[in-house]
């Protein structure tokens, strides 16, 4: 009796290892919100919430997620660039919600003190605001002195207060907001130089931002090799 039981068992679980699983991409839509997040919404029916994986680098998107004899597979470049361990997800009735964090490489920029005076970005104030904004692109003159290792850049903003001015410094480029009643002044450009964020200085009077900046050299940060 017992031997023929375990012949059943052994008979019912080779059955089960070569039952044939089929392999299915699973409807999905995908939009961005808020200009921060990418959101993923995808359909898995009957799939419980213990099988599913996901996985996730900073441009790419992977899920695997078992049903019985069915295994739903999604493999999406994302063409922009997200900050993995930001990733959330929720799963509710065969549906799973994941938020991706689109990287901003200003949130890590360094805010250079204009007059000695740091301030954050002055549009977050009215945020909340319906009033229409119009985007003004200024006028900018750049002077690169390679053999001072120096960046001069001279922006033109006339109307604009100090305390509504927020220039943010990455090493390859910049990022300048300065508001003016219904106006903004917004400006991205780069220096044609790697330089040290942390050693720019700027000034403003009279409509006119002066922005100095040191070029890095690579040198700097070599080791002296000695002979033994």
């Amino acid at each position: 009796m017992a031997i023929e039981e375990v012949k059943k068992q052994s008979l019912a679980e080779k059955s089960d290892k070569n039952r044939m699983q089929y392999q299915v991409q699973p409807k999905y839509g995908a939009w961005i919100e808020d200009e921060e997040r990418l959101i993923l919404e995808i359909i898995l029916p009957g799939v419980k919430k213990d099988q599913i994986q996901m996985k996730s680098l900073k441009d790419y998107f992977m899920l695997r997620a078992n049903r019985e004899n069915i295994q739903y597979i999604l493999d999406l470049e994302l063409n922009m660039e997200i900050v993995p361990e930001k990733t959330k997800a929720t799963y509710e009735e065969g549906l799973l919600r994941t938020e991706l964090k689109r990287f901003n490489p200003l949130e890590a920029a360094y805010i250079v003190p204009i007059n000695g005076t740091k301030r954050e970005n002055p549009s977050k104030e009215n945020e909340n605001e319906q009033e229409d904004h119009y985007w003004i692109l200024p006028e900018v003159v750049k002077e690169v002195d390679y053999e001072h290792n120096k960046v001069e850049i001279e922006i033109s903003i006339p109307g604009v207060k100090e305390d509504q001015i927020c220039l943010k410094i990455l090493p390859e480029w910049f990022n300048l907001i300065a508001k003016r009643e219904k106006f903004e002044y917004r400006a991205n450009s780069g220096f044609g130089s790697e330089v040290i964020p942390e050693k720019t200085t700027a000034e403003y009077s009279n409509g006119l931002l002066k922005i100095h900046l040191i070029i890095h050299n690579r040198l700097d940060d070599a080791k002296n090799i000695q002979i033994g």
